[in-house]
Parts: structure tokens; sequence; C-alpha cells
């Protein structure tokens, strides 16, 4: 890629993701709710991906000088960031009282279809990619070449059809889908950011993703218990996440320095990111979820 152009080819495709974001606002809502929503919603979840990921690697960007944090065609974006502007957005367009969550809920599915092609999208740059794979099985789209020519598993893949399948799931209920795509994309992005092993944050064994995925179901699980002042339940709740949370970073740990099996290490992982969203959702047999 040329030093001169003006945008790269990520960049490009990032437009294309809010775009399609802002079109598909526009057939549910309309032009002028998908314009009233937009306006605010883009710049804000693009400076705060931004503000978040240099906060994370403040270090850096002290010992090289704090004017490349404006390099943003050099990357460095944080999801939960943007999900930061995106709820400054939804509190500048709620003028009225109790429509904040309405906000949200229709922000979500332009949002999680923006998501699934920015993911797409890292295949492009050599990011999302997991461990090396075996001959055999080095071939698109289960496995990436990565700049080296080596084959590593399609993690960004699994990401966006991750993105995408919560927005097929989610185009007709209009009420709860924040709360839903929030809860299941945060406990799927545990898994997923375990897998990558690309250039992501880390803060000893856990990446930084995984833990601000925890933050977020933690709460997550405070809000829907605390429903009505119940602090029990909220306490309850939040405690549970917290011992999930715990148990992942153990298992991360246990990748690192142990000789136990990969796959039974991310089965179990699997298992306490199911039950955070569980706790969070509160699913029981013969009980609707709580909206």
């Amino acid at each position: 890629m040329s030093g001169d152009m003006i945008i790269t080819g990520y960049g490009f495709l990032v437009g294309i993701a809010v775009l399609m974001a802002v079109l598909e606002m526009a057939r549910e809502h309309g032009q002028n709710a998908a314009l009233r929503l937009a306006l605010p919603a883009i710049p804000l979840g693009f400076v705060f991906a931004r503000l978040l990921y240099v906060i994370f690697r403040l270090p850096f960007f002290l010992d090289f000088g704090l004017i490349h944090a404006f390099n943003v065609r050099a990357g460095g974006f944080l999801l939960y960031g943007a999900l930061l502007g995106v709820l400054l957005a939804a509190c500048l367009v709620s003028r009225k009282a109790g429509t904040f969550k309405k906000t949200l809920d229709d922000l979500t599915c332009p949002g999680l279809l923006a998501i699934a092609i920015c993911r797409f999208a890292e295949g492009t740059v050599g990011e999302g990619l997991g461990n090396w794979v075996e001959p055999g099985l080095d071939f698109f789209p289960l496995a990436t070449p990565n700049p080296f020519g080596e084959y590593q598993w399609s993690i960004y893949l699994l990401e966006g059809i991750c993105a995408l399948i919560l927005f097929i799931c989610l185009l007709r209920p209009r009420s709860g889908r924040f709360l839903i795509a929030l809860t299941v994309y945060a406990g799927c992005q545990i898994i997923f950011e375990s897998l990558r092993m690309d250039s992501v944050l880390k803060i000893g064994f856990v990446r930084v993703s995984q833990l601000l995925s925890a933050v977020c179901l933690l709460i997550l699980a405070l809000i829907q218990r605390g429903r009505g002042g119940n602090v029990k339940q909220a306490a309850i709740g939040g405690g549970i996440i917290i011992l999930l949370s715990l148990g992942v970073a153990g298992l991360e740990w246990a990748l690192e320095k142990t000789q136990v099996s990969n796959l039974l290490i991310y089965a179990v992982m699997i298992v306490l990111s199911l039950c955070m969203m569980v706790t969070v959702l509160g699913i029981r047999p013969g009980q609707k979820m709580k909206q």
C-alpha cells in the first residue's frame, strides 16, 4: 500500500461497514431517524474506539510521542470503545425520558452489521488469525495465509459470522435487542479473543478484550438482577460473573503454563462463558427472559 494514499483498503471496508449500517437504519426507521441516530453515533464511536486503544497502550504512545495517537491509518481501535461512543450518542439522541433503551435497540442491528463487515475486513490486513494449522487444513475459509504465507485459523471469520447470525436473529424482535446482542457477543468474544494469535492487547495472560467483555457482562448482570432495587440479586449475579471471569483467567494461564489439553481447556472456557450469558439474561426453565 503506497504511503501517499489517503485511505487504506481496510479503511475503505470500514467505510462500507458504516454505510451499510446507515442504510440498515434507514430501512428500519426511515431516513430522518437514520440520520438522527447516525450523526452522533458514528463520530463518537470512532473517537472512543481509538481513545480506549490509546489508553491501554499509553506507555507506547508516551515513549514514541502522543502525536502518534492521531495516526489512525496505522490502526488501533477497540470495539468496546466504540460501544462507549454509541452509548453516549444514545444519551444525546434520547431526549425524552424512557427512550434510551429504545434508542439502543434501534442501533443494535445496524451496529451488528457494521461489526460483521469490519471483522471480515480484518482478514485483509492479517489480523484476527489463530494458531498455525497442520498441513491438509491449510485452505480458505478454514485457514488464512498470513503475510509470510503461513496458514493460520480464520478466527476473524468466526467473529464476523457470530455478529452476522446475531444480526439475522434480531431483525424481527424490536425490544430487548441490545441486551441480547451485547450479552451473547461479549460472551463469545471471551472465546474468540483467546483463540487469536495476532497483535491483540494483553494484560498478563488475559487479553484486553476478554477483560472488557467480562466487565461488560458484570455491568449487565448488576443492572439486570438489580432491577427494582434488588441489591441481593445484583450482588449474587455480580459475584457469579466475577468468579466465572477468574475461572477464565485461570484457564488462560493454563493455556500458556501447563500441558493440559487445549481442547479440554477451551471446552471448560465455553461452559464458563455460557454460564455468564445465562447469569445476565436470567434464563431459567419455564421462565421468559428478562427484558
